[in-house]
């Protein structure tokens, strides 16, 4: 597994630049924002590990950046605040961080938190689906068999429309859905979705698991793991 790669979004250049050395010091990749608006940016391009962002951001603040993030992603984020209130810090978590650290703070501390959130993120990372299993860190996809574990071999479009649909079961997602959750920069036609389901469902019927993917004509797909 490689380095975990760390988003930093801090508008103070001296503040940014201490705890960007101390993480590379401590075996982190990392990348840095200064603004809100810069700081998403380089969320969906890069698509960190791990982002530590603090609350009172230009542009756009750090719980409007929290909130665009947790649209369509479960990214550990931890939080920084100057106010020492414990408002902010109920809002911060309400709003989906999952930790929240008072100015001023240690960059050794602060690495021990990104740590320890990162243990937590990833003891609950499998998604499972039945007899279906996804881990979306190693990009691998089995189905447990009494025989033994079988190994799904998806491209990559068709391992992005099994890990929407995996982390959503039951859920009838419509051609357009899974363009936007799975190809937001891309001009894909919805006939190519039915493509990649066909492949897809291939596959799945080779690991004894063809029936979890319900297509619904003239709606879309759902991955289930009713029987029969």
């Amino acid at each position: 597994m490689g380095k975990k790669l760390i988003l930093i979004v801090e508008d103070n250049e001296k503040l940014r630049s201490s705890l960007k050395q101390h993480l590379l010091e401590a075996g982190f990749r990392t990348d840095c924002a200064a603004d809100g608006v810069v700081g998403f940016s380089r969320f969906r391009l890069l698509k960190p590990d791990l982002v530590f962002l603090k609350d009172d951001l230009p542009r756009q603040t750090g719980f409007e950046l929290l909130f665009d993030i947790r649209l369509d992603s479960d990214t550990p984020v931890i939080m920084a605040s100057a106010w020492n209130s414990w408002k902010t810090e109920l809002k911060c978590f309400k709003q989906g961080a999952d930790d929240f650290i008072h100015m001023p703070y240690n960059n050794h501390v602060v690495t021990e938190r990104i740590k320890k959130v990162l243990r937590r993120s990833g003891a609950n990372q499998l998604i499972r689906v039945g007899r279906l299993t996804i881990n979306p860190d190693a990009r691998t996809a089995c189905v447990d068999d009494p025989t033994g574990e079988i190994k799904l071999h998806p491209t990559p479009s068709e391992y992005k429309l099994l890990v929407c649909m995996a982390t959503s079961p039951g859920r009838v997602f419509t051609r357009l859905e899974l363009i936007e959750h799975c190809f937001p920069q891309s001009e894909l036609l919805e006939s190519t979705i039915n493509t990649h389901m066909h492949n897809l469902r291939h596959k799945l019927t080779a690991a004894g698991i063809g029936n979890y993917l319900d297509g619904r004509r003239g709606v879309g797909y759902a991955l289930t793991d009713r029987l029969g």
